[in-house]
């Protein structure tokens, strides 16, 4: 019988979008009955009638009683006959499943025309965001608007500073770079690049491929070479202060509340965060008084955004070598 989508069957549809999954049998494509003007955006998703697409067969065209013979087949004893009547008029559409359109993106994409589930940038990022990135893109459906607006979100999921990266915890980090790198969305790479790089153990098993889960991992390598090399001196070293009195208590209190700790997280390569527990140290109850006090941090704060800028020049000298 026709497996008819549990929310996007409307009996008063205009589009029959048929869905066919890899498989070796024909029960289970996936069927959708829904209403062209409900897809207001300024480019008509390839699917629907109008365009024009290497991901769809037999476009925009009503719905023929060959069609419908073939849907008798599929259902063969139980095909719903007054179901199949009710589809004369309406525009057919097949995706064809070696496009590999994945049917819980599909979902996604017409909870966002639907308003069901709009796009938004408090948009959850692995459920919302990169399944309407992946389908309307290019090599898919190819809606270049909304496309557009799934990086803007995608990428206000990231940091954009050192101090907001010092305290990110990137859940999905590996898939996501691998996303950014696949729709050459820059802005968030350095980021992402950084919290995989101070990672102890990477795995990055959900990236697209072999190639760029190697390129992942060099780049990653590369960056946790150069931070530990830049930051291990910084931290081994306590600063001198404007006051004598001040940089004695600094260096009395370095080793228990700087390198201790820093040693135990393996925080040579994590500069980020390393510089941000040190601003965060209650330095006035360690003796320093509340010029240096203020003065370090500006300084620590300063070698965060020294670390943001100097990645840049670190991912153009890796990505070269490639």
């Amino acid at each position: 019988m026709i497996k008819r989508h549990p929310t996007y069957w409307f009996n008063d549809g205009d589009t029959i979008l048929h869905q066919k999954v890899l498989s070796d049998h024909d029960d289970n494509d996936i069927f959708y009955r829904i209403h062209h003007s409900r897809f207001s955006w300024p480019e008509s998703p390839k699917f629907l009638p109008g365009s024009s697409s290497q991901l769809v067969s037999e476009l925009g065209s009503y719905i023929s009683d060959n069609d419908l013979n073939t849907f008798r087949t599929m259902g063969g004893n139980d095909s719903d006959e007054e179901l199949l009547d009710g589809l004369n008029g309406c525009k057919y559409v097949v995706l064809d499943h070696e496009q590999a359109i994945d049917a819980n993106d599909l979902v996604v994409l017409l909870d966002h025309f639907y308003g069901k589930n709009v796009l938004s940038p408090e948009s959850d990022l692995t459920t919302r965001i990169v399944p309407i990135l992946r389908i309307t893109s290019l090599d898919q459906l190819n809606i270049p608007t909304l496309h557009e607006e799934a990086k803007k979100s995608f990428v206000r999921s990231f940091p954009n500073n050192a101090q907001e990266l010092a305290n990110f915890q990137g859940e999905c980090a590996e898939e996501a770079l691998a996303v950014a790198i696949q729709y050459d969305i820059r802005e968030p790479q350095k980021p992402l690049l950084y919290y995989l790089a101070t990672q102890t153990h990477l795995e990055l098993h959900d990236a697209d491929s072999q190639d760029s889960r190697t390129s992942i991992s060099t780049l990653s390598h590369t960056i946790s070479t150069h931070m530990i090399s830049l930051f291990t001196p910084l931290l081994f070293t306590p600063p001198p202060t404007s006051h004598m009195e001040c940089t004695d208590a600094l260096a009395e209190h370095w080793m228990p509340l700087v390198i201790a700790p820093a040693i135990e997280d393996s925080a040579m390569g994590k500069p980020l965060q390393t510089l941000e527990r040190m601003k965060d140290v209650n330095w006035s109850e360690c003796g320093l008084c509340e010029e240096c006090v203020r003065i370090k941090r500006e300084e620590w704060t300063e070698e965060q955004d020294r670390v943001w800028e100097i990645m840049d020049t670190w991912i153009l000298e890796a990505d070269a070598k490639e």
